[in-house]
């Protein structure tokens, strides 16, 4: 252990990648951000787009060549749940002295419960609910990956988009300024939106959540969306409450989760508190309890 001199926290989405860089005290010292590196876009991109953003941070501390035999990694990884990625992103460690893989579902628990017990509904360019008893048991609700969960994340919102697109191009969807939004990025024939589909991973499909967000107030469809997906976010915490009907329950995630709090029942979002940290602390927490 003494060789470790860093500690390294970790968020890697399918959006983006963050990572907090410490000394062996756990106090932050400086951040960087990097592409995305969900394992479900393939672990070699994965390691190269988070040691890119690690290096990147390290340039921001003025050492220009980190040795990575002096790092310690805790990474909360969206993909994890997939044994067969989760062991060959462990396999693939490109020579860090230590490293803890995790949901970015924990990772996020941990930080906004700043590492104490609790639960958390993660939503942004994915979703899943956890939680962390006191007893020591791990609770998980969602998180089964896309397409086919993601509830109320932007990418759950963006399936809805791109669905309301294929209706409005076979007429059976009125266009609105809304659809005409949408339209502006898939295209606007039928051969167009293939094409678009043909590239759509999570995160862009993602990319779209913005303009459901963006006309949220104004048009019917996208509110209507937008409401599901708090619907949706509703039935995770009370799913992780069976459990646990006391469980402090935190809504986490950025900015869309912000963005969805007017359309999340109201008796339920009154039931819930602020996060105390972000996925990156929370990562940061997860080795500093292992390492320290």
């Amino acid at each position: 252990m003494s060789k470790i001199q860093y500690l390294i926290g970790v968020d890697g989405g399918g959006t983006g990648t963050r990572i907090c860089i410490a000394g062996l005290d756990g106090i932050e010292m400086v951040r960087s951000d990097g592409a995305a590196s969900a394992l479900g876009q393939g672990v070699d991109k994965a390691w190269l787009h988070i040691t890119q953003a690690i290096k990147a941070g390290f340039a921001k501390l003025g050492i220009a060549e980190p040795d990575f035999a002096k790092c310690a990694l805790g990474l909360g990884m969206s993909g994890v749940h997939n044994p067969i990625w989760a062991e060959e992103f462990k396999q693939k460690n490109p020579g860090f002295a230590r490293i803890v893989v995790e949901t970015d579902g924990f990772s996020t628990l941990l930080g906004a419960t700043n590492g104490q017990h609790g639960g958390i509904i993660a939503i942004g360019t994915g979703s899943i609910g956890e939680a962390w008893l006191p007893d020591g048991q791990r609770l998980e609700v969602g998180g089964w990956g896309f397409p086919t969960s993601d509830e109320g994340s932007g990418a759950f919102l963006g399936l809805k988009a791109i669905n309301h697109v294929q209706r409005m191009i076979d007429g059976r969807r009125p266009v609105t300024d809304f659809g005409r939004k949408l339209l502006t990025i898939t295209g606007q024939t039928k051969a167009e939106v293939f094409s678009w589909m043909g590239q759509m991973k999570q995160g862009e499909c993602a990319s779209l959540s913005p303009v459901v967000v963006e006309f949220g107030a104004s048009d019917e469809y996208a509110r209507a969306f937008l409401q599901e997906a708090g619907g949706e976010i509703e039935q995770i915490g009370r799913a992780l409450r069976q459990y646990s009907p006391d469980l402090p329950l935190a809504i986490c995630g950025g900015g869309l989760s912000e963005a969805l709090r007017p359309f999340i029942p109201a008796a339920f979002l009154a039931s819930t508190v602020r996060p105390q940290k972000d996925s990156c602390a929370g990562a940061l927490i997860l080795i500093y309890q292992t390492v320290v």
